[in-house]
């Protein structure tokens, strides 16, 4: 089968591999249909990503069709239309005991740390494997990985009815998570400097848009919010002044959710964190998302058609990945075709 696998930072090919078989009783096979390009994806492809264990074929946001499955397999049928919830986990250690696999100490992310599914054909446990209503194109069905992370966003953040919610960046995920915390009754705000991606915000919910390169952005914040800051502040840019800047922008009881895996440290004004009683908290993966994440997902196909924008042969994944990347891109998701 043909599969895009990274060898080495910056060698990603794609080559040949053995049919992979189904040996654990229950193992489900599947065709892959289409795969959602993700950031994580470009960064082990550029070596950004220091957890990558290469070589590795890449790929998380996966659907497709069950082509076989194992004999201890009951929940999936051959036929069935799927998706990959992209990550093993020891189910043992305290964060699985608790409920939180999601950051389970021996954790294995598929296209980081294990062979994920950029290739014909994926071999994973039937319970990594969510079905998803006929009515959704393999396409649409691909978005549901990416909608979980942003669900997850939200549970941690805390998100309420009513909130006031500033989001930094206008990426994907960005969008995502304004999507996902506008039908959540909140006030949206999005800031980002690449014009066409902000203004892509507004059909994704935000209520303002902040081009900080144009506007005193926090004269600009406080004006929205009448002098009180966002109660919920999303980080998905990486940028680290950003995140240490959030800090005094906050409301009193305030939330400060970083999405970015920056490594660069950051100044803490615990003064602030006091003051206002803030709350700053991780969020990796999700935790039992898909099924409800799939449950609603049909209730704004017109905005996940409208987040996906280019899409490619998966032999031309390297056009794929640079049109993604491209400084200025007008590209939200892409998507690759197997």
């Amino acid at each position: 089968m043909k599969a895009i696998r990274a060898l080495a930072p910056h060698d990603v090919r794609m080559i040949d591999l053995p049919m992979p078989e189904i040996t654990n009783p229950a193992d489900v096979r599947i065709k892959v249909v289409v795969g959602g390009v993700c950031g994580s994806d470009i960064h082990v492809w550029h070596g950004t990503n220091i957890y990558a264990v290469y070589p590795l074929n890449l790929g998380h946001e996966i659907a497709g069709i069950v082509e076989s499955i194992g004999t201890d397999v009951e929940d999936l049928a051959v036929g069935d239309r799927v998706v990959l919830e992209p990550f093993q986990c020891c189910g043992t250690c305290y964060a699985c005991r608790v409920g939180r696999p999601n950051v389970c100490q021996s954790l294995q992310v598929y296209g980081a740390h294990i062979d994920g599914g950029f290739c014909e054909y994926l071999v994973s446990p039937s319970r990594n494997f969510h079905k998803v209503p006929d009515t959704l194109t393999f396409e649409q069905a691909a978005m549901i990985e990416p909608y979980t992370i942003a669900a997850q966003c939200a549970w941690r953040a805390d998100v309420r009815d009513g909130d006031v919610v500033l989001i930094h960046g206008a990426g994907p995920l960005g969008l995502i998570v304004a999507d996902t915390v506008s039908r959540m009754g909140a006030t949206v705000i999005v800031s980002e400097v690449n014009q066409h991606r902000l203004e892509s915000a507004k059909i994704f919910g935000a209520d303002h848009i902040i081009n900080p390169m144009e506007q005193d952005f926090k004269t600009t914040i406080m004006k929205i919010t009448d002098g009180m800051g966002p109660n919920v502040i999303f980080e998905a840019t990486g940028v680290p002044a950003l995140l240490a800047e959030s800090m005094p922008l906050a409301s009193v009881a305030g939330r400060i959710v970083p999405l970015a895996f920056g490594s660069q440290p950051i100044p803490i004004a615990f003064s602030e964190i006091n003051k206002k009683e803030l709350t700053i908290l991780g969020s990796r993966h999700q935790t039992f998302k898909f099924k409800p994440v799939i449950e609603t997902f049909v209730q704004h196909l017109d905005k996940i058609d409208q987040l996906i924008t280019g899409s490619f042969a998966a032999d031309d994944f390297i056009q794929a990945f640079e049109a993604f990347t491209e400084a200025n891109t007008k590209h939200r998701k892409v998507i690759l075709k197997f």
